[in-house]
């Protein structure tokens, strides 16, 4: 059964985001469970759990199911770490119109 072992909230001019870390059976895998709103300086911190995630376990998925927007900041940030080791799962339909354009994935 799959733990959270990390919280991190950011809450600053009415933009939250929490980032719930959850580490399940797979050593290779580690999913971020990703709530609010990716937009200023929330980008940042997302982009720090990212990069932390991916210096401990080979693949990361973010489950965006929480997020309800994302900006432009957070659109290039996840575009920047490599698709290889980074998944975005269950983001609504606009935030994947956003990440991944008209196009397919």
């Amino acid at each position: 059964m799959p733990s959270a072992i990390d919280m991190t909230d950011h809450t600053r001019d009415n933009v939250a985001l929490r980032v719930t870390r959850i580490e399940g059976t797979d050593a290779g895998l580690i999913t971020l469970r990703v709530e609010g709103r990716v937009v200023a300086e929330a980008v940042g911190v997302l982009e720090r759990e990212c990069w932390r995630s991916l210096g401990e376990a080979p693949k990361v998925r973010m489950d965006f199911s929480g997020v309800t927007f994302i900006d432009g900041r957070g659109v290039a940030m996840l575009r920047r770490i490599s698709a290889e080791r980074l998944r975005v799962v269950n983001c609504s339909v606009f935030v994947e119109h956003l990440l991944y354009g008209a196009g397919e994935r």
